[in-house]
């Protein structure tokens, strides 16, 4: 019965086929191994039995590619669960979780269970598993569009580079710290959580391509594309995740190309009302001259006259800006000396300039790289801001023009000592005719704004009353 038993024992070690068992003596040889240990590790039983533990060749290493022995080396109650490698000539790896167990026979004779536990596939899942979790975490951190995790209190649990980017906060400002509420402006983060369990928005628990807006650090409302899923674990609703696009990007191009259209549409019927009065104002301005010439008018008639002819030359001016304006500007961009242009621009005002007692300073690098330019626009662009500073300083005063170069754009600085700008004027300042002058068009500063925009720069003023005013262009450097 005994001999039944140990051959039914063999027979079952034999057939764990990732399990490979050895089993040592009190003086640690070896008094038995299964098939699969000889197998995987290409031994016989000759080789192994009745050798000593010690003198076995096996292929492992330690976590640390130090060699390691088969035999358990501790305590007499044997050694606790630990990891070994081997790698076979081709290089490929196994891992095996080592046990070993001091334990007594049926004669009180102790003996040595070793057991080692092919898990080469369990190492491969968790390591593949390993690598999917570090890619989504590096996806999240890394995605352009913002990615906001917060339970279902609110309380934000994952804020990534690209939330970082849109709001202006830093992950450690926010994770644990503040609510999802206070990301949005009033109510509307109760808006999008109830549209979320609304079927007219799509599957519950399921919010797609959503327009809403939030809100930054520094409180400006940024309008968004908004997706949002409900995160469920066995049923129970844990927590919200959400993907949103920044859009003021999208809504600038979206106002430019509307602007542009309107423009298109003004620009053809300005051209009609222009040809319609462009020519009684060419009767009228030539009998006025005519009337400036001729002898015996009353006294107080060569001044009407002469009212006559200023204000037929303003609606000229007006009409050509108007023209101006409305009429798209195909921009014709050549490398070109910027530096060169701003200083040809201020000799062609260097009379009215000498006049006012106005002085003029130009500060610029000697190797200013050249920059692509329209040089019509642009020189139009410089006579125009010019003229605004001259006339903010009817004293006198000094007009300084700065250019830095950077790595991707050029800065022109245009800055003058005059009377300044009310911050209420700020804001309208591009606006078309808005005006600050009694008989200005309320065009020349959005003619500039137009210009610069066509060569995809930007423009900007910064002035306080008193304290004159400065014009910023940054223009690209390619």
């Amino acid at each position: 019965m005994r001999k039944l038993e140990e051959g039914l024992l063999t027979r079952l070690l034999d057939s764990l086929s990732d399990i490979f068992v050895l089993v040592l003596d009190q003086h640690s040889c070896i008094i038995y191994a299964n098939s699969p240990f000889l197998h995987h590790f290409g031994l016989t039983w000759q080789e192994v039995i009745g050798r000593p533990c010690r003198d076995l060749v096996c292929p492992f290493v330690n976590a640390h590619e130090e060699k390691a022995r088969c035999c358990p080396v501790g305590p007499a109650s044997g050694s606790p669960p630990h990891t070994l490698f081997s790698r076979t000539a081709q290089g490929k790896r196994f891992f095996y979780e080592a046990n070993s167990y001091h334990l007594l026979d049926g004669h009180e004779l102790p003996f040595t269970l070793c057991i080692f536990r092919d898990v080469t596939e369990k190492y491969r899942l968790e390591s593949q598993l390993r690598h999917l979790h570090e890619l989504e975490r590096t996806l999240v951190k890394t995605s352009m569009d913002g990615i906001i995790l917060n339970d279902m209190e609110g309380n934000i649990l994952i804020f990534n580079e690209g939330a970082s980017r849109i709001l202006g906060y830093q992950p450690e400002e926010v994770v644990g710290k503040l609510n999802v509420e206070g990301l949005y402006p009033p109510n509307l983060a109760r808006d999008v959580k109830l549209k979320l369990y609304d079927q007219a928005y799509g599957d519950v628990g399921l919010l797609e391509n959503y327009e809403t807006l939030v809100r930054s650090k520094d409180g400006a409302e940024i309008p968004i594309w908004l997706s949002a899923r409900l995160l469920r674990d066995d049923g129970r609703e844990i927590g919200i995740v959400g993907y949103f696009r920044d859009l003021r990007e999208r809504k600038r191009w979206e106002e430019e190309l509307l602007r542009n259209e309107r423009l298109a549409t003004l620009g053809k019927m300005v051209a009609h009302i222009t040809h319609e009065i462009k020519n009684p104002l060419l009767v009228i301005g030539g009998f006025a001259h005519q009337l400036q010439r001729l002898d015996g008018l009353p006294p107080e008639a060569p001044k009407k006259v002469q009212f006559i002819i200023e204000e037929v030359q303003r609606l000229e001016e007006f009409l050509v800006s108007l023209g101006t304006f409305t009429r798209l500007p195909s921009c014709r961009k050549t490398p070109g000396n910027l530096v060169a242009l701003a200083r040809e621009a201020a000799s062609m005002l260097a009379g009215p300039m000498q006049d006012q007692g106005v002085a003029f300073q130009m500060a610029a690098p000697d190797d200013a790289p050249p920059v692509p330019f329209d040089p019509g626009q642009l020189r139009q662009v410089l006579l125009n801001l010019y003229k605004n500073s001259l006339e903010a300083m009817p004293r006198g005063g000094r007009l300084s023009v700065s250019v830095q170069v950077r790595s991707d754009s050029v800065r022109l600085t245009i800055r003058d000592t005059g009377q300044g700008i009310l911050p209420e004027h700020l804001p309208s300042l591009f606006t078309p005719f808005f005006s600050t002058k009694e008989k200005g068009t309320g065009l020349g500063l959005a003619i500039c704004r137009q210009f610069i925009h066509s060569h995809q720069g930007e423009i900007s003023i910064d002035s306080q009353p008193g304290q004159g005013t400065a014009v910023l262009i940054t223009l690209p450097r390619s």
